[in-house]
């Protein structure tokens, strides 16, 4: 019953989309294929870009339903805690099975008219054909330790989840596994990456990753008896164990606007804008990795109007400034008797979100750094990178958007409008369109690239202006942040 139970949560209406994505592009291979039957369904199961960016996503979609503490009504059915844990594990590999089992079948028969032959004859993926070849002595023998090692893969992904879910929060979890998938993401382009041991996920279920490099098949299998082994043993010995209980939440203003603002939904919403300009930067265009950054970080020389360009920016530096607004007008005015009773100096409230407008700058460019390294890899661009350069672009930004923060900020403590302080702060970026050359001095706009490049200034001059104003608007921030109190 706890099987069928489990089972019920993971196939989900998310396996749909999945099955769509997946029929389409294989009869779009199947457009363009000149092979025989079993190479061709051979080649639809070892597409590593379909099961990275395709199944994977889905399979964890799956596979996080199953994070739930156990019930009362459940746990009463078994004498041994790992008893219940053994149906998850059970019921994540039977979910595997008919997870690879889909795939294959649609495979087959998408495959259904080509000849029935059983070489290796193929115009497609050649290159990686030869790994096959060189291995199994046919396709169809590929096939069939190909699904099988993809089911065994899945389900010590899957059963490794759970377990982590048991013995650790949901965002520990979730969190690890973001960072292992965006590894397996980092080692289809850098060969670094791609030899670190034990941790690669893609080795433990696209096949041919085992062929080369310095670990082989046999290091995989081998981490992933020892690994289960472990699983096993500490879900039967220390199942009671569990760092993941209620902490106590830290005490201050800080901490309470830092649970209010820093929310998924606020990473979401930058990642989302950072991918959309990274990707619409980096397509259709073979560059370094460092003429990548000079491209995405050099906005527009004074008096330039290049719309596409200018939009760019205004979304780029525009998501963090929208969100910081949405947070004033949410949880910052003078009538929140109950959180302003508890603050013994006026000044500290304006202390305290001053910092919170300084890390969210900190923490925007380092994501946004991160993001473009990782959409520069994927999409080819060559390892070169002028660091000094790039320490200076994070530099310059950090400053750039900590000044139009606390603009925004002083003119919300001064007009208590919120829509009128953001149209204010974006302004700024208006006035640059005017080819004046003291406007270079702007603080909106300062850590574009283009003001060096094309107005003559250095990168000290920059960095100086920007740090001495932002120096500025901390002083007045400190000055008048009474006067935010003064309306009652």
């Amino acid at each position: 019953m706890l099987i069928r139970q489990h089972l019920n949560l993971l196939l989900t209406k998310v396996l749909l989309p999945l099955l769509a994505i997946f029929s389409l592009k294989a009869v779009a291979d199947r457009e363009r294929y000149d092979g025989n039957f079993s190479l061709f369904v051979l080649h639809l199961i070892t597409d590593h870009y379909v099961i990275i960016f395709i199944m994977t996503p889905f399979f964890f979609l799956c596979i996080s339903k199953l994070y739930s503490k156990p019930r009362m009504v459940e746990l009463i059915r078994m004498k041994k805690f790992y008893r219940f844990m053994f149906t998850k594990w059970l019921a994540i590999t039977l979910f595997s099975c008919l997870f690879v089992g889909i795939i294959v079948l649609i495979s087959i028969i998408v495959s259904i008219g080509l000849p029935l032959s059983n070489d290796w004859y193929s115009s497609l993926d050649a290159d990686m054909m030869q790994y096959y070849m060189s291995t199994f002595g046919s396709p169809l023998q590929g096939v069939f330790y190909t699904v099988l090692f993809l089911f065994a893969g899945y389900s010590f992904i899957g059963c490794t989840f759970v377990t982590m879910a048991h013995f650790f929060s949901r965002k520990a979890t979730y969190f690890c596994f973001g960072i292992l998938y965006i590894i397996m993401i980092l080692s289809i382009k850098v060969t670094w990456v791609e030899n670190i041991p034990v941790i690669t996920i893609n080795r433990y279920i696209v096949l041919h990753h085992n062929f080369n490099g310095d670990y082989s098949l046999w290091w995989t299998i081998i981490a992933m008896v020892v690994l289960s082994l472990l699983q096993t043993f500490s879900i039967i010995q220390f199942w009671y164990w569990s760092p993941a209980h209620s902490k106590k939440l830290k005490k201050g203003l800080f901490f309470y606007f830092t649970r209010i603002l820093w929310t998924p939904k606020l990473v979401l919403i930058w990642c989302t804008s950072i991918v959309v300009l990274a990707v619409t930067k980096a397509a259709f265009t073979e560059e370094t990795l460092n003429d990548y950054f000079m491209r995405f970080f050099y906005g527009l020389p004074l008096g330039s109007t290049h719309v596409m360009t200018w939009l760019e920016q205004m979304i780029y530096i525009g998501t963090p400034i929208y969100t910081f607004s949405m947070f004033l007008q949410s949880w910052c005015y003078p009538r929140n008797i109950a959180l302003f009773m508890r603050i013994q100096k006026k000044s500290v409230w304006g202390t305290v979100v001053l910092r919170h407008t300084l890390l969210l700058a900190v923490v925007y460019v380092i994501l946004s750094v991160i993001i473009l390294l990782i959409i520069g890899i994927f999409f080819n661009k060559s390892l070169i990178i002028d660091w000094f350069l790039l320490t200076y672009i994070i530099l310059i930004k950090i400053l750039e958007l900590s000044c139009m923060l606390t603009i925004l900020f002083i003119l919300f403590i001064v007009t208590n409008r919120v829509t009128l302080s953001f149209l204010g702060t974006m302004s700024l970026y208006l006035i640059n369109v005017f080819p004046v050359n003291w406007l270079s001095y702007n603080v909106a706009g300062i850590g574009q690239l283009a003001r060096i490049e094309e107005m003559g200034r250095t990168m000290l001059e920059m960095s100086i202006i920007s740090f001495v104003f932002l120096i500025c608007m901390i002083s007045i921030i400190k000055l008048t942040t009474y006067k935010y109190f003064e309306r009652g």
